[in-house]
């Protein structure tokens, strides 16, 4: 649409969003073509709900993609990129998807297994050497006194957050204080001027610190699946956005999905807001991560958090796993290798989040209301989730911090359900 015909104000532009930003392009799987599909007409209460938030100014915009249970996909928006912009959302409007990045790095680990290149339980010192002699701190709280560890770090433990390793943004307790000091700070840009050059400087810093607690004994969410990454890089022999993009995106057809804005992509980036949890701060963009960091280029390939993708991309990844690896006509991975990344591989007396977790992401264990879900979020409010016994994958993209700041979730999640005819357990 021409800029120059929108003359209306900003409110009259959400408020006729289903004319300017409801588009509904449909797929049936197996790739063939479907007709036009209106997220109005099959979603509503959905799209209500992304009205609701744009309208009272509670974000600038959101984007959701549905994959039907009848195959079709349907994408639902309202507002625009930035509160100040006439700059609509699209489904190929941009995110930083930070966590979400993580269940396509257990994916890409996936595929080294089906290659048979890889098991879980491979000990992950015999691909990092760097970690042949590991520590766990004595007491993580106190500080940072270590003894041997007793335990081997297996890739198991990297995918489901049970390595012993930390995160520099767990707090200020004396190892995550240790990680920024060191740089260890993947993720997105602006990590800091020490930040660590990339993922081989990355492992080696790590291996000189304390695990919070021995390998495989307790869920302690991590940088593991950026050491995953190097795992990845160092087994095919390929570099790790390398082996991404040929065995993952290529294939997928997720051609927005990257580790840096491209030349003209930075227009399409919504804006990345710091909201008050009570709401009466104005929101503020926040710094180090704007357009123009995500254009410089990039060295450290963080596979628990770098990348950028759309609400398009995003679907088209969690449709594949639902599909049983198939995306369209392409058989991206076998559908014993599908079905595995999105199964509970926690043991069962650890929990994570209170459920399982399986190659990157939460997994609901039975008894649970949404039992089999497969998903994950990422720290801008992003949410991607499959629903393997309901037949549908969904994903929520928004750019607000802190996490769940702007809790829309809690209210789209049922209105989905409800337009979909899906009913719950309670």
């Amino acid at each position: 649409m021409d800029r120059n015909r929108l003359t209306v104000s900003r409110r009259t532009l959400l408020l006729g969003a289903g004319a300017l930003s409801l588009s509904g392009c449909a797929t049936f799987g197996g790739g063939a073509s479907a007709p036009t599909i209106r997220g109005l007409d099959r979603l509503p209460r959905t799209q209500t709900v992304l009205n609701r938030f744009v309208i009272e100014r509670k974000l600038p915009g959101v984007s959701v993609g549905v994959r039907t249970p009848d195959g079709d996909d349907i994408f639902l928006q309202a507002g625009t990129l930035d509160f100040n912009s006439f700059d609509r959302v699209t489904p190929d409007s941009l995110f930083r998807i930070f966590s979400m990045t993580k269940p396509i790095t257990g994916t890409a680990a996936a595929l080294l297994i089906e290659d048979g290149k890889l098991t879980l339980d491979t000990p992950v010192a015999d691909i990092i050497p760097e970690f042949a002699n590991l520590k766990v701190a004595a007491n993580p709280a106190e500080g940072l006194a270590a003894r041997p560890a007793r335990n081997t770090m297996l890739v198991r433990h990297l995918l489901t957050h049970t390595s012993g390793l930390s995160y520099s943004i767990a707090g200020d307790g004396p190892i995550p204080r240790a990680y920024r000091e060191a740089g260890i700070t993947p993720g997105a840009p602006g990590g800091g001027t020490n930040q660590v050059r990339d993922l081989d400087a990355l492992v080696q810093k790590l291996g000189e610190l304390p695990l919070t607690n021995e390998p495989g004994t307790a869920y302690h969410y991590s940088l593991a699946l950026d050491v995953l990454g190097l795992v990845i890089q160092r087994v095919s022999g390929m570099a790790f956005p390398d082996f991404l993009q040929r065995r993952l995106f290529n294939p997928v057809g997720m051609s927005d999905t990257v580790w840096r804005l491209r030349d003209g992509d930075a227009a399409r980036l919504m804006q990345l807001y710091s909201f008050s949890r009570d709401g009466r701060t104005p929101p503020t963009a926040v710094p180090g991560l704007s357009a123009e960091d995500y254009s410089a280029p990039v060295t450290l390939y963080s596979g628990g958090g770098g990348l950028i993708s759309s609400t398009r991309d995003y679907l088209d990844f969690l449709s594949m796993l639902l599909n049983d690896g198939r995306a369209g006509r392409v058989r991206v991975m076998k559908p014993e290798t599908a079905r595995l990344i999105r199964s509970d591989i926690l043991p069962a007396d650890l929990t994570a989040e209170g459920g399982g977790f399986g190659f990157g992401g939460w997994v609901a264990r039975p008894g649970h209301r949404r039992q089999g879900e497969f998903g994950w979020s990422g720290a801008a409010g992003t949410q991607g989730w499959i629903d393997p016994e309901q037949r549908f994958a969904a994903t929520l993209m928004i750019q607000a911090m802190p996490y769940r700041a702007v809790d829309i979730l809690t209210e789209l999640r049922p209105a989905l359900d409800a337009d979909l005819g899906i009913v719950r357990a309670s």
